[in-house]
């Protein structure tokens, strides 16, 4: 998995799990679903959101290039 496919699931997953947990309000037992559907969504930006070079952790970073080696991120 590429890490922009991991962070489109991770956004994937916040925006539901954030859903669910609205719909907590009408069903209480949802609002804790909602809340480890969030929480899922850290496992694919931990395991993916990696340079393909030197593998270190993009984090936040949205340039097209790595802070940490410098090189191109595709």
């Amino acid at each position: 998995m590429s890490y922009k496919d991991a962070r489109i699931l991770r956004d994937i997953l916040m925006a539901v799990g954030f859903l669910v947990m609205i719909a907590g309000y009408l069903y209480s037992p949802l609002t804790f679903v909602g809340f480890i559907v969030m929480l899922s969504c850290l496992i694919p930006d931990y395991l993916y959101n990696r340079c393909p070079h030197c593998k270190k952790r993009l984090g936040r970073n949205s340039s097209s290039f790595c802070q940490h080696c410098g090189e191109k991120i595709d």
